[in-house]
């Protein structure tokens, strides 16, 4: 038997061997205690902590002493509900927007179209500005709360490509 037990210990038993030996270790005590020991040899020969004989027991019957706290089960609200799946699609079409713009802005970037002074200076040509009048609206527009333009020159800029003549 005690060939069997060192064999289910190393993890050698078929099994059906391995079923009924540990089917016998409920029954019979001084098989249990062999077990113990054996482990307890093969704790001390790989240095692991050890525990005193009766752990288990004790353990249990702490474990046993424990009040057992039953907490109310909260239900989330129909609002919550439907609000989680809402932020979700919104997160993700916040996020397809700013990729795609950061996709379109670099394809831009890179496909020759022409510099902002060039562009400036064809609109200036094709459209003219009228500064003194656009001066005039932005002075009297001051109060509207913090015009940044107030005091200065204005210059229109479009970012359409000028065309070739």
């Amino acid at each position: 038997m005690k060939e069997q037990l060192s064999a289910l210990i190393d993890s050698e038993l078929g099994r059906a061997e391995r079923d009924r030996l540990v089917g016998q270790l409920g029954v019979d005590e001084s098989l249990r205690r062999d077990w113990q020991d054996w482990h307890l040899v093969g704790d001390v020969m790989q240095e692991h902590p050890l525990l005193s004989p009766d752990f288990m027991k004790r353990f249990s019957e702490r474990l046993a002493a424990e009040p057992i706290v039953m907490a109310p089960v909260r239900r989330r609200s129909l609002l919550r509900r439907a609000l989680m799946p809402l932020s979700a699609a919104a997160s993700v079409a916040f996020v397809s927007v700013v990729g795609w713009q950061a996709y379109y802005g670099a394809s831009r970037a890179s496909g020759g179209t022409p510099g902002a002074a060039t562009t400036l200076a064809s609109t200036q040509q094709h459209n003219p500005l009228d500064t003194a009048r656009m001066q005039g609206y932005l002075a009297a527009h001051r109060h509207d709360g913090g015009n940044p333009f107030a005091g200065r020159e204005f210059m229109q800029a479009s970012f359409e490509p000028s065309q070739a003549k």
